[in-house]
């Protein structure tokens, strides 16, 4: 079975939502023609994390979602080597983000230490 794509998802979303293309693209606002084709798959998701912002409070996502997490990952892994708008939008108005990184890189953290740092910080900040 194909993965998801940031298109089909989008198009789930908004058909989930009771919104026509036309209607959905005049509230992002996109063109009806780019928005058909970002759906088809025939070009890519926007990069941008307001674009990507627009969208979901256009489909009554809010941030702090699950949905919200997904379009921002769908997003990035149609242009490989890129990372989710919404966390590429935090690591350049936060300066520490680049050094915590760093640091997680030199410390060759794996998956496990990566989530294990993560239940961390959740719980004690």
């Amino acid at each position: 079975m194909p993965e998801l794509t940031f298109g089909q998802y989008i198009r789930s979303l908004r058909l989930r939502a009771g919104l026509g293309l036309r209607r959905f693209a005049e509230m992002i606002p996109m063109k009806p023609s780019n928005l058909c084709r970002t759906e088809a798959g025939r070009i890519p998701p926007p990069r941008d994390a307001h674009v990507i912002r627009r969208i979901a409070e256009a489909l009554g996502i809010k941030e702090t979602s699950p949905e919200y997490v997904q379009l921002n990952d769908l997003a990035s892994k149609a242009r490989p080597g890129t990372i989710a708008p919404d966390v590429s939008e935090y690591v350049a108005s936060q300066p520490g983000v680049p050094l915590l990184l760093r640091t997680a890189r030199g410390k060759h953290l794996d998956a496990e230490q990566l989530r294990q740092l993560v239940e961390y910080i959740e719980a004690h900040l």
